[in-house]
Parts: C-alpha cells; structure tokens; sequence
C-alpha cells in the first residue's frame, strides 16, 4: 500500500482507467462502424443514381424515337390518310386500308398522283431520318427499330403498286356499269342488247349450255363469286366478254349468234335476274380487289405498327430491369384484322 493514499485508492484508480479505455475503445469502434455505413449508404446511393441515369439514358432514347416518329411518319400518314390521326389509335390492317381507300373516295380520279407525288415522297425522307436512329439506339432496343426500319421501304414498295393499280379502278366501273345496264334489257326479244348480252353470258360462262334454266345459272355464279374467287372470276369476265356489252348501239339491227335462240328460251323465267347477279358478283369482286391492291402495303405496316409498340414497350421494360422495378405491363395486340 502506498504511504499517504487512502484505502482501495489504487483499486478506485484502475478501476476509472480501465473504465475510460473502455470508453474510448467504444468510441474508436462506433467511428469505425460509422464510417463504414456511411461508405455502404454512399456506395448504395451511387448504384442506385447509376441504376436511374442508365435507365433514362433508354427511356430518353425511345423517346426520341417516338418524336420523330411522330413528325416524320406522322406526315406521311396524314397526307395518306386525308386528314391528321395518330396511327397509334388504329390497332389492325384493316383499319388503315379503311382509311386509306376513304381518302381515295374523296379525289379518285387524283389519288394515284397525290400518293406518287406527295404522299410517297414524305415515306421516303422518313427512311432517311429514322433510319439514322439506328446507330444511337441502345442496344435492347435496336432489333425492334431494325425492324421498324426495315419496314419503311417494304411499305413505299407496296404503296407505289397500290397507287399504279387504282388507275385502272374507273375504266373496271365503266366495265361493270355497262354489264348491269344491257344484262337489265335482257329479254327473249332480238334486240341490240339482248344479242350483245347473250354473248357475254356465253362467253363469262363456258358452259352455259348445260345449265337447265336462269335458277341454275344464278346459283353457278352465287357458288363463283360468294363462295369460291370473284376477283379471278370477274377479272377474266371484264377483260375478254367485257367488250361485248360496251358501247353497245340500242338502235342498230342485231345479228342473234346461233345459241341466241337456245339461250333465251332456257332462261327466259327471270332474264332480268342475271344483269343483277352480275351486278353482285362485280361488287364482292370489287371489295376483294381492293385488299389485294393494298396487300403488300398493309403487311410491311402491320410489322411497322409492331415494331413502332415493341420499341417503346421493350424501353419500359429495360428501364424497369435496370432500376429493379416491377415490369410495366404490355399493351393488348389487336387480333390480325380486327375491325374498328
């Protein structure tokens, strides 16, 4: 024991170092613990900062492909269309050829020009532009605007050949009008029309001579032009009996072919029945015609209109994958022709 200290003041004195090493070794630890959370927050902060900027790095990339899809093909498919309307609101085929052959009843004889010269050009710029998307474009979202691209001139292609074919749409009216209207004067009397009529009908339908009466007749061409190919049926009849019941002269004396006689006698129950039948059979000809003239275009739209979705969808997707973030969820395709 030390001469002048108190009793226990040694033990009193160790007992306050040790408790201030203690002290201070829990103050170094708590330092250490909180340099490092605060290292761990601010790494976890940085990630989560990195995460957003590479997820709108996407996002911005497929915005501006939507802007300049917008301007760009908006143009195209406002002068296409006759009238301003985002292609986003249409979902199927079907609905941009109503559109498109509504805009061709407004200017008939002018459409086919209006598409070659204006309409056609304003595709072709769009190419160019959107096609210098492609090497910016991050690399999930290329291969939908690869194809997206790869569209555009498939559709310039198909549209060219739609405008070339709707020249021809009036002379076929002319066809189909001039066999409504002499079919109508059908009657078993010798007239200008009913001789030029009873040619074509020998003519449209080779074997008219085995058909019993106007009933079977109208059933074959129900069965052709309903159920079976009015285009094929119809294209054949304009071009080679067509000529037969135009420019027919209602005063000239007619010269009955040999059948004439046979013919009228078979069908003379409801003559006036066949002018209409062939009326009909032009009519579903006509409509038929119509999607085939668009056939190429609306197919190369179809996968533009898909890819065009696909772009944007695969960008949510992407930017949601990155961050961490549920998946949006894809919008509804429209079954392949759905109507409005």
């Amino acid at each position: 024991m030390s001469i002048g200290s108190p009793p226990g003041m040694e033990e009193y004195q160790r007992l306050m170092a040790e408790r201030a090493a203690a002290a201070k070794k829990k103050r170094a630890v708590f330092g250490v613990v909180l340099v490092v959370a605060l290292g761990a927050g601010g790494y976890w902060w940085k990630q989560q900062k990195d995460k957003a900027t590479a997820a709108q790095v996407v996002l911005d990339a497929a915005g501006r492909f939507a802007e300049r899809d917008k301007t760009e093909m908006g143009a195209f498919w406002s002068c296409t269309f006759g009238t301003d309307i985002d292609v986003g609101t249409l979902s199927s085929a079907s609905q941009i050829q109503k559109r498109v052959e509504g805009a061709y009843f407004t200017q008939q004889k002018t459409f086919s020009d209006h598409l070659t010269t204006e309409c056609i050009p304003k595709l072709e710029r769009a190419r160019g532009t959107m096609g210098a998307l492609v090497a910016e474009m991050p690399p999930d979202l290329k291969p939908a605007l690869e194809k997206y691209v790869g569209a555009l001139p498939r559709m310039q292609t198909g549209l060219e050949v739609y405008a070339e074919k709707v020249k021809g749409r009036g002379a076929t009216k002319d066809v189909d009008q001039s066999i409504q209207e002499v079919g109508g004067a059908f009657s078993p009397d010798a007239t200008a029309e009913s001789v030029a009529f009873e040619k074509f009908l020998v003519c449209a339908i080779p074997d008219l001579g085995k058909k019993k009466d106007t009933q079977e007749v109208l059933q074959y061409l129900f069965e052709t032009c309903k159920k079976g190919d009015p285009v094929a049926f119809m294209g054949r009849v304009r071009e080679q009996c067509g000529p037969l019941v135009q420019n027919v002269d209602k005063d000239a004396k007619a010269t009955p072919s040999k059948t004439f006689k046979a013919t009228v006698k078979k069908l003379s129950d409801a003559p006036e029945r066949l002018g209409d039948a062939f009326a009909d059979c032009a009519k579903w000809s006509r409509k038929g015609k119509k999607v085939l003239d668009l056939e190429d275009f609306l197919n190369a739209a179809g996968d533009y209109m898909e890819s065009r979705a696909d772009l944007v969808q695969t960008a949510r997707e992407t930017a949601a994958k990155i961050e961490g973030k549920p998946l949006p969820a894809a919008a509804k395709k429209a079954a392949p022709g759905a109507d409005e």
